[in-house]
């Protein structure tokens, strides 16, 4: 489907990553120790190796960053942008909130309209999108748009982006209804910037009358949670501050706040460097009224990112741009503290776009909030596709004009990063953790090769009965394959011991383990 024409900024800007509430994965609890970045919390049921913590050395192993595979040929929804948030709905599917961009008239000419849509799937892959009897369809903001309570919800280009907590199945401690949602406008006559409203819905909502909460530009995908740790909300954002030049500003910023409606201690927490890129950029699209141009930074800036709690740790969707070609990629990152964030040594892309065949060939970028979703043993991660790069040029498909679409890629859970040997046989040894379960599970890939556990005290000596000549190996691939020991050793009776984990694997991959 064609969309309006708009200018290269204003098509950005339209399509403005979130929250994963990954099932089996504890946060710490509020009664847990004050949190410190160099702990691990060796309570998780769940542990994924994205974590590297758990690690105590690895021997002849590979670190590998996870391809996840799309999930079709063809977008999941169409015209969309992923500027939004899918969570789980009551009937065990979910909900979505997206974003449509519309070119409308104004006085003295056009401009463009940022519109909120509602959709719902029970599979995560095939949504619906229920005609709601509010706007045309399953539209519910428009711009100009009035909330619940008749007062002015959006000004005249609408609202960019749309984070959404739901109180029902998340901790929002301040929340005023079930839904609260954190999204870009500018009412007439007030200043504009980062907004917040309220919703029992979902479909109907009010403004807050604080608003706005954060006054000013933040031209990305804003998106926001409720820290247990820190017992904060926690919004990462475009900065208002930042060394360089005023326009180098495609950079990542967190804000916190004790309420929502006050947030403070701005800090920038994620740029690129010179590995990635040289210090001035070679391609520089923006000018000074004289027409001359001026740098927005290195040759390739991260447009922005979505931040979600996890396990133990924190993951992270950024849009990464590449501004020769104006291209952009997700990458992968993570962070023990939400402030430093890591980057994989090989900084290679989690997903790029498509080839020159594909509706997305151009332009990957703003993964929705709540991202991953976990269904079944696989994880789905929705992003925002374009065949259009940024400097406007199409880069396939040429009949289908300006296209914008939501896709998602699939990959089996808690598989992001995993450690793998060829034919030389490599060794995993973990930290020590106290062992409280009954059995254990790999979530590994063993077709073809073969994976063994041994276990050992926290000194690293080996266990009577958990040796590697009792290991019974594991042939296969799955999320939860049994780890068991010839002779009857059952890992019951270790209950309340400190112990380490050595994994042998050859031609394998591990990618964490689970505690039952």
């Amino acid at each position: 489907m064609k969309s309006s024409p708009v200018s290269r900024r204003n098509f950005l800007a339209g399509t403005s990553l979130g929250l994963l509430g990954a099932a089996g994965v504890p946060l710490q609890s509020a009664e847990s120790k004050q949190y410190e970045p160099s702990s691990i919390d060796t309570r998780a049921n769940r542990v994924s190796l994205v974590d590297a913590r758990w690690i105590s050395h690895s021997n002849f192993l590979t670190r590998q960053l996870a391809q996840p595979q799309r999930v079709s040929a063809e977008p999941v929804i169409t015209p969309a942008g992923a500027a939004g948030t899918i969570l789980p709905a009551d009937d065990g599917g979910f909900v979505m909130w997206y974003s449509t961009t519309h070119s409308v008239p104004v006085k003295g000419g056009k401009t463009h309209q940022s519109w909120i849509h509602y959709a719902t799937s029970k599979d995560g892959i095939t949504f619906q999108k229920p005609d709601l009897g509010i706007h045309q369809g399953n539209v519910i903001i428009k711009g100009n748009q009035s909330g619940a309570d008749g007062k002015p919800l959006t000004g005249i280009r609408g609202c960019s982006g749309f984070s959404v907590l739901d109180a029902k199945h998340q901790k929002v401690p301040h929340a005023r209804a079930r839904y609260t949602a954190l999204y870009r406008s500018w009412i007439p006559n007030r200043p504009g910037g980062l907004l917040l409203a309220h919703s029992e819905d979902g479909l109907r909502w009010t403004e807050y009358p604080e608003n706005a909460v954060r006054v000013g530009a933040s031209d990305t995908f804003n998106n926001f949670f409720y820290d247990e740790r820190i017992k904060k909300y926690v919004a990462y954002v475009r900065p208002r501050l930042h060394a360089g030049g005023s326009h180098v500003n495609r950079l990542v910023a967190r804000i916190v706040s004790d309420d929502m409606i006050h947030w403070n201690d701005e800090r920038v927490v994620l740029d690129t460097d010179d590995q990635d890129a040289p210090a001035v950029g070679t391609v520089n699209e923006a000018t000074h009224p004289d027409g001359t141009r001026y740098p927005r930074g290195r040759d390739k800036q991260f447009y922005g990112l979505t931040a979600t709690p996890y396990g133990d740790l924190y993951l992270g969707l950024a849009s990464l741009y590449d501004v020769e070609p104006g291209t952009m990629s997700i990458e992968l990152v993570h962070s023990y503290d939400g402030i430093d964030w890591r980057r994989e040594a090989t900084r290679g892309a989690l997903i790029s776009p498509g080839d020159k065949e594909s509706w997305d060939s151009a332009i990957i970028y703003y993964p929705l909030m709540g991202n991953p979703v976990e269904v079944g043993d696989n994880w789905l991660i929705y992003y925002h596709g374009t065949n259009f790069d940024h400097h406007m040029r199409n880069r396939s498909r040429k009949e289908l004009g300006e296209y914008r679409a939501m896709g998602a890629v699939q990959l089996k859970r808690d598989r992001l990063i995993g450690y793998q040997a060829g034919k030389t046989r490599g060794e995993l040894l973990t930290q020590p953790f106290k062992w409280e379960g009954k059995e254990l599970f790999l979530n590994a890939s063993a077709e073809g090769g073969q994976a063994q556990v041994v276990v050992c005290n926290s000194n690293g000596s080996t266990l009577k009965g958990f040796q590697l000549s009792k290991s019974v190996p594991i042939h296969q691939e799955g999320v939860r394959l049994p780890v068991s020991f010839n002779e009857g050793a059952s890992l019951a009776t270790l209950k309340g011991r400190d112990i380490r984990l050595r994994i042998y694997l050859q031609n394998a991959t591990v990618f964490g383990w689970e505690v039952a």
